[in-house]
């Protein structure tokens, strides 16, 4: 039974969960005592309100594990009393379910995008029919910014930099672009990244979540701001990213822009554009389906041109393939060392087919090269680009390989996933396709592993109970004393004692030490080892290998090893090796989190060795105890 992953970081964020717990409180002290956890998760917003003194506590859970983890936590936490309903909030009757109408709505089912939790709709129900005529929500409300900006990171993410590409890649991609096939927003962790503002944040729009009538018109398809903005320098405009300001009440606000939040930014990517200071940018936000969609245009030439191009919106794996530009140059060099070589009939499986293109385009006797993919965008792009270089009727797709009527001189396979694992290559199948003695790439993969410290990683691995507690101080974000609403002030709060919560030890039985989707601006670390290399990958062989680290210093016994780096070394030929380590790489790393595992080890002055066990592609990696 899985959790989802996003459950630890935010369990983990100590200053969200102290927000809360007072806004909680005062409600409760206030005279809302009967209470409802809506998306109740481990039921820690549950717990705050019964430490608080509420007479009465409902909190329902769709999630089936969720359910089975708040039951043993209300157990552990002698709260036992408050009434679990394994139910969507949708779905909850009075009397049914609740015997009445509770005073008091507290909930914290928000995305990047705010709404992306089908929150809206949600509330309105809840307004309709749990909570009392005269009760309160928490939050009370929310107000959402946004901004244009520059950002090579989400440039490279979001839309193919075919002017670079054509600069190590024979191909020609005259007319040619691509953005994202998702319709709304990335959730994207920026606060590492690079990022220039090129308009001023703009306020979007405000929500009062207990005003029924304004959520019942915001619900409501359409557009719901049009606004226009100065850009404030020269520069290229890659999109916009939105975030929000969460009021728990009249005093405590939550901003999901601030670095250690557990809230992504929403970012809504847009061909990037050339832009100069003094430009106008019209920014539009709409409610579709119940969320947000955002988007910006300039009335320029530079945009005009643009328009004029083709316009293919594809999955992300294929854009971040074409901008890895170490790679595609590779690929480049690899398709053009076979120029005199006899090579008829090519497969081609990467995300788009830049070494069986040049095969086709350098090898004269190139026949017919035969590409897999179900996407018809992609196979789409693929016979444009193929006209434009004059293959057409040279590029075969096929969606299984037993569509393959002869045998191959050459096979590219790619089996990466872009989160950093590997899928499984069907190298048996393809080398009953392949001639004997022809060319089946990559030559060698590696799997590479680098022992780091990180403050950041194990957040997103697992709980811990330090971060629920409730302590007798906290700072927030006010803005009773201004009409600016963008000026923070600050509110104390000294009157509560702490409470330790048991939680940590319930859901970390879900956890996984193994993190996907990682890259170096995701997380800060500081490299403890060199790279080793953990495993040869070989589909067809099972090994077990030990990896000795060597001794590590112990002289800063507050920041050993607690996790372990991984990524792939990727030999294509003797001379062409590629890693995936690099930010720009077509794939992200992933890490292993190890918690205490290796103090023993080294404040015993030992080696540190890892044992790998390879089989068909799987990996697992544990820590050697002698």
């Amino acid at each position: 039974m899985a959790v989802d992953r996003w459950h630890f970081p935010m369990l983990n964020d100590k200053h969200r969960n102290n927000a809360f717990e007072q806004a909680i409180r005062k409600r409760i002290h206030q005279g809302y005592n009967t209470v409802l956890d809506v998306g109740a998760g481990t039921g820690l917003l549950s717990l705050y309100a019964k430490n608080a003194g509420a007479t009465k506590i409902y909190a329902c859970e769709c999630s089936e594990a969720m359910t089975r983890i708040a039951k043993e936590v209300f157990a552990s936490n002698n709260a036992s009393d408050i009434k679990l309903i394994p139910k969507l909030s949708f779905d909850l009757k009075v009397p049914t379910d609740i015997p009445e109408r509770v005073q008091l709505i507290v909930t914290e089912t928000f995305d990047a995008g705010l709404f992306g939790e089908l929150v809206v709709p949600s509330l309105i129900n809840v307004h309709m029919n749990i909570l009392d005529l005269y009760g309160m929500i928490i939050p009370m409300g929310a107000t959402v910014y946004t901004a244009a900006i520059e950002c090579e990171y989400i440039r490279y993410r979001s839309s193919v930099i075919f002017e670079k590409v054509k600069d190590i890649c024979l191909l020609n991609f005259d007319n040619v672009s691509v953005l994202p096939d998702d319709d709304y927003y990335e959730a994207e962790n920026l606060q590492n990244v690079q990022i220039t503002y090129i308009t001023e944040p703009q306020k979007l729009f405000h929500v009062n979540f207990n005003e029924l009538q304004e959520l019942r018109k915001f619900h409501k398809d359409g557009i719901k701001q049009l606004l226009r903005a100065k850009c404030k320098c020269n520069g290229i405009i890659d999109g916009l990213v939105t975030w929000f300001k969460l009021h728990l009440d009249e005093e405590i606000t939550l901003d999901s822009s601030d670095r250690k939040s557990c809230w992504d930014l929403a970012v809504f990517p847009t061909l990037h554009t050339a832009c100069h200071e003094g430009d106008v940018v019209t920014i539009k936000a709409e409610i579709l389906m119940s969320k947000l969609k955002c988007s910006c245009n300039m009335s320029n030439a530079e945009l005009n041109v643009t328009a004029c191009k083709s316009l293919y919106h594809l999955p992300k794996e294929v854009i971040v393939f074409l901008n890895d530009l170490d790679y595609v140059k590779l690929l480049t060099e690899i398709g053009r060392s076979h120029k005199n070589r006899n090579i008829k009939y090519i497969l081609d499986i990467s995300p788009f087919p830049i070494y069986g293109l040049t095969i086709l385009k350098e090898c004269k006797d190139s026949e017919l090269l035969y590409y897999k993919t179900d996407n018809p965008t992609l196979r789409s792009l693929v016979e444009n680009v193929a006209r434009n270089n004059k293959l057409q009727g040279k590029v075969r797709t096929i969606s299984n390989y037993d569509e393959i009527p002869c045998h191959l001189d050459s096979i590219f396979v790619h089996n990466f996933d872009i989160k950093g694992e590997l899928r499984d290559s069907r190298h048996e199948i393809l080398r009953c396709l392949l001639k004997p003695e022809s060319p089946l790439l990559p030559d060698k993969i590696f799997l590479m592993g680098q022992l780091v410290y990180s403050e950041d990683l194990p957040n997103m691995s697992y709980v811990q109970d330090v971060n629920l507690k409730t302590s007798g101080l906290f700072n927030f974000y006010t803005e009773m004393s201004s009409n600016n609403e963008d000026c923070p002030h600050t509110y104390n709060n000294r009157g509560n004692t702490s409470t330790n919560y048991i939680i940590a030890e319930h859901i970390n039985k879900y956890k996984i030490n193994q993190i996907f989707d990682l890259n170096s601006n995701l997380y800060s670390c500081e490299i403890l080892s060199e790279p080793q290399i953990l495993a040869e990958i070989n589909e067809t062989e099972t090994t077990e290998t030990v990896v000795n680290f060597g001794k590590i210093s112990s002289a800063k016994k507050e920041t050993l090893p607690n996790a372990l780096i991984c990524w792939y070394k990727i030999q294509l030929g003797p001379d062409h090796i590629y890693d995936t380590k690099k930010n720009d790489s077509f794939m992200n790393h992933t890490a292993v989190v190890f918690e205490d595992d290796f103090r023993d080890i080294i404040l015993g002055d030992q080696e540190v060795k890892i044992k790998v066990h390879h089989m068909k592609g799987l990996v697992k990696i544990a820590v050697l105890h002698l």
